[in-house]
């Protein structure tokens, strides 16, 4: 019997639909449907009983289910342990980015740690889009550690803060604002302003909803990037709100950038919760503590 037929059972019995756990175990219909009949067909039962369009487990394919379910996680952690112990032997760590961070984060410091690790520690990384990704990563193992923007959930992860600062207001030097040396986000009220989008970033998320409603209420234009976010502004006549390693593509085309003192912006290198620390991963940590700044 493949062992895959218990994973394709379990998936089949959650989503109760033969193309949605088909689109999630990357196979076509028809192969998932081809795998239950084998299956069924060397058990000498029906597992899978179609009704109505809908679907729904015989006696047996319950019986199976229950069996699959304790196999399929077993299965999960053998191969989790399989790999931590693979890796902790070849001296690989695994290290997902969130983009932009690196603007912030000296980029020779994973190089050098590479080249002087006395545990022979050897960091790989990878770059994705949003924080959300490089939380899936870590929760699917995918990864070993993450760099990714504050704040984490200390639920399931422990942390290391490396970077804190304030936030920053980009104006025309004819803004009133210009004048100011410091700002809060209730000074913004009543402004148009270009920012990142929210739903993707954690921490533009949480600091920018009082901008949103209430009595800082402003008219937000949303950008991908900080590129975007210049642009936005540039075309709008508007200020834009942008993070300290950007400053000086915003002074370039004559903005001057202000500190909101109650918007606060950093990030940390994050792992599981649950992960037993080796030599090189606490090596990692200490040589990325090295790099800490903070600004306030």
């Amino acid at each position: 019997m493949d062992m895959k037929v218990f994973e394709y059972f379990v998936a089949l019995a959650r989503t109760k639909s033969y193309s949605r756990a088909a689109h999630e175990l990357y196979i076509t219909p028809q192969g998932l449907s081809s795998a239950i009949k084998r299956l069924e067909s060397s058990m000498g039962v029906s597992l899978v009983n179609p009704s109505n369009g809908g679907f729904e487990l015989t006696e047996y394919g319950r019986i199976f289910h229950r069996y699959a379910q304790t196999f399929v996680l077993d299965q999960t952690s053998m191969m989790n342990e399989i790999n931590d112990l693979a890796r902790r032997k070849t001296g690989n760590i695994f290290v997902s980015i969130t983009v932009g961070l690196m603007n912030s984060f000296p980029r020779n410091a994973i190089q050098d740690f590479n080249e002087t690790s006395t545990t022979g520690a050897h960091v790989m990384v990878s770059r994705t889009v949003f924080d959300e990704a490089c939380e899936r990563s870590l929760l699917e193992r995918r990864c070993d550690f993450a760099l990714m923007n504050d704040p984490v959930d200390h639920k399931v992860f422990s942390s290391l803060p490396l970077f804190r600062d304030t936030m920053y207001v980009c104006v025309r030097p004819d803004s009133p604002l210009a004048q100011r040396t410091e700002l809060k986000k209730c000074d913004l009220a009543g402004q148009t302003v270009s920012c990142l989008t929210p739903t993707e970033f954690k921490n533009v998320r949480e600091e920018l909803r009082p901008l949103e409603e209430g009595e800082s209420c402003c008219t937000l234009l949303y950008g991908d990037e900080m590129i975007e976010v210049l642009e936005l502004a540039m075309q709008n006549d508007c200020c834009a709100i942008t993070l300290r390693p950007h400053i000086p593509i915003f002074a370039k085309e004559d903005f001057v950038a202000i500190p909101i003192t109650d918007a606060f912006w950093g990030f940390s290198l994050a792992w599981r919760a649950d992960r037993v620390l080796s030599p090189a991963d606490q090596e990692f940590i200490s040589a990325m503590e090295a790099h800490r700044v903070m600004y306030c």
